[in-house]
């Protein structure tokens, strides 16, 4: 379309890439991004769009509808929307000056999902992230080794901004109850993994139900609290079996493996190698 069935000003500034094979092997990648100026009945709507879409107010302000979720996207907010599945986006009855990429890559649906644990949602941002998408806008343009990782890495400090952002806003909003106790079952994982542990026992005395525990503690640490569990288990295994001629079926208990089976199967799934692999490896060092 043209600026003028875009309902966009002259100034709008539109920029299409065509990625490399290098490109696209990278973690990010943008395909399309803009800067717009637009009139008060801008609308965009579309079943499909094989991408991601950052979209942040300068000003004015926007709607996005994006599955079940609609995001009223005022001025300093940003929000990341699934371009596979059905979307619009348009002015709330007032101009609307906002900046848009569209981002490909093997890492935007991890960092996605880390974004956005509890469902989509505008993300009122710390720092203006206006300036790194006029410096993607300004790379894209070339096909270059070094452009190609620079945008990568634009969009990933971008992405690191919006996460933060998000959680220094719920840490507001919840006055940074959430977080002590999510630091409380850390610090009780810590004291108690090479015990038999439940969530119930981790949740004893925090005033919070079950569901709502794992969806805090996965949003604060990026994990569930069983992964982490299982996690520091392994961290603690490694160091035994690095350290000490332990056999591995008391390395096993002493991390809190019910069987030393299931130690295995754990281990060999977060490592690629069984135990006795793993120290031997580390012994040939």
């Amino acid at each position: 379309m043209g600026k003028f069935d875009e309902k966009i000003s002259d100034k709008s500034v539109w920029i299409t890439s065509t990625p490399t094979q290098t490109a696209l092997a990278l973690p990010f990648c943008v395909t399309e991004a803009g800067h717009f100026y637009a009139e008060s009945d801008y609308a965009v709507q579309r079943e499909s769009h094989d991408s991601f879409l950052l979209l942040f107010t300068i000003k004015g302000c926007g709607i996005v509808q994006s599955g079940d979720a609609e995001i009223k996207l005022a001025e300093g907010n940003a929000v990341v929307i699934d371009c596979h599945t059905p979307h619009r986006y348009f002015s709330e009855n007032t101009k609307w000056e906002f900046i848009w990429l569209h981002i490909n890559g093997s890492a935007v649906p991890t960092f996605f999902e880390l974004l956005y644990p509890n469902g989509l949602c505008a993300v009122n941002t710390i720092e203006d992230i206006s300036e790194p998408a006029a410096e993607i806008m300004r790379r894209i343009r070339k096909s270059d080794i070094l452009s190609i990782a620079e945008v990568s890495a634009i969009v990933h400090m971008i992405f690191n901004t919006l996460i933060k952002s998000s959680i220094e806003s719920e840490r507001i909003r919840n006055e940074g109850r959430y977080y002590d106790f999510v630091k409380h079952a850390a610090d009780f994982i810590h004291n108690h993994y090479s015990e038999p542990l439940s969530i119930d026992e981790m949740i004893s005395d925090i005033p919070m139900s079950k569901y709502h525990f794992i969806r805090t503690f996965k949003h604060i640490m990026g994990t569930t609290p069983y992964n982490y569990l299982t996690n520091y288990r392994i961290n603690n295994a490694k160091i035994m079996l690095r350290t000490t001629d332990m056999p591995v079926s008391e390395i096993a208990e002493r991390c809190g493996f019910l069987d030393t089976s299931n130690f295995i199967a754990q281990f060999r799934k977060h490592t690629q190698q069984k135990p006795h692999q793993y120290r031997r490896y580390f012994a040939a060092d």
